[in-house]
């Protein structure tokens, strides 16, 4: 109760100066955890320790008197803290959509049905130019640990289970090596497995299938004689020729955009960063066309154009980036 006293007696004095998450303010060794949660701060001026609720009906505002609880009615607009997260950039690149996660925003200021995660150990910042950073080279990141906490309380502990579409973004999203089932057809996927396994801090994934007439049994982690009971007969026996949605095929990526435009392919500085497609619709079938940038040259996801800098999505410090469920590689 004495903490938010004292917190509450710079209710007069209005912070001058927006603060973000995360950054403690040297007036009173506190920071904001959320919009309406303070923390403490240690002797290196790094949050610590349990967050403290203000009071009902108060927000947590950063500045030049420190950190303090402020009636929510009596803040100037966009005064509270935290307010950052699910926002896209200046640029207009990408936006924090969790302590290390983030999605794209195409050049528009709304987020993208776009998922990125920072390299392990990593967490996003909307104003790092590389959009990930490490904590203790100073980078904090933009959304509150809180809002991940409540994410994962919201769905009650349960998990999604990923698509086996894509094998890197399976693997990104189980975060486990080995082997794991592709489907339940008898006549194709429970013929099938992906194989993840960790390479230079990525999660990478291959779909593999078994030869000849065997089965991948879950159980066994190999392939089998025998058909395993998870398997259906019931399931259609045609084998879709649909083709998979991912950068080397043009027109499976467009169908998947489901917009005209150009659209970025991956994040390696060296190769991915300079292609572009440009997706378009004839006579109502999904078109592609891929495209390298001329010299020296990456595509920029914000301006659509091809650009000397290199833009904040190709770094080391993204491990994996999706957008509309394809894998940029």
């Amino acid at each position: 109760m004495t903490f938010l006293l004292l917190l509450l007696l710079g209710c007069s004095l209005l912070a001058t100066a927006r603060g973000t998450c995360n950054v403690c303010n040297a007036v009173n060794s506190l920071t904001c955890y959320s919009q309406n949660q303070t923390q403490a701060c240690d002797a290196n001026n790094l949050p610590t320790g349990a967050p403290y609720s203000c009071p009902s009906g108060y927000v947590c505002v950063s500045g030049d008197s420190g950190v303090i609880c402020v009636p929510e009615e009596s803040a100037a607009s966009g005064q509270a803290d935290c307010q950052e997260c699910n926002k896209c950039d200046t640029s207009n690149t990408f936006a924090c959509t969790g302590t290390s996660s983030f999605a794209l925003c195409l050049g528009t200021d709304t987020v993208q049905d776009s998922v990125g995660t920072c390299t392990d150990g990593y967490v996003c910042n909307v104003s790092a130019t590389q959009i990930c950073g490490l904590p203790t080279d100073g980078i904090v990141p933009t959304c509150s640990y809180a809002d991940d906490a409540d994410s994962s309380s919201s769905s009650g502990g349960a998990t999604t289970t990923p698509s086996t579409s894509s094998p890197a973004a399976y693997c990104a999203a189980v975060q486990s090596a080995g082997r794991y089932p592709v489907g339940n057809d008898a006549y194709t996927t429970c013929r099938q497995y992906i194989l993840c396994s960790l390479v230079s801090g990525s999660w990478k994934g291959q779909t593999y299938t078994c030869p000849g007439s065997l089965y991948f049994s879950s159980t066994a982690n190999q392939c089998v004689a025998a058909m395993p009971s998870t398997c259906s007969t019931s399931v259609s026996s045609t084998t879709s020729t649909t083709a998979a949605p991912n950068t080397s095929n043009p027109a499976a990526y467009c169908a998947a955009m489901k917009s005209e435009g150009y659209f970025p392919v991956g994040t390696d500085p060296s190769t991915t960063c300079r292609q572009y497609i440009n997706c378009f619709l004839l006579s109502g079938t999904w078109r592609g066309q891929l495209y390298t940038c001329p010299g020296s040259l990456y595509y920029n996801s914000a301006s659509k154009m091809c650009a000397s800098g290199l833009p904040a999505t190709c770094s080391a410090t993204v491990s994996s980036l999706t957008l509309n469920g394809v894998v940029l590689e």
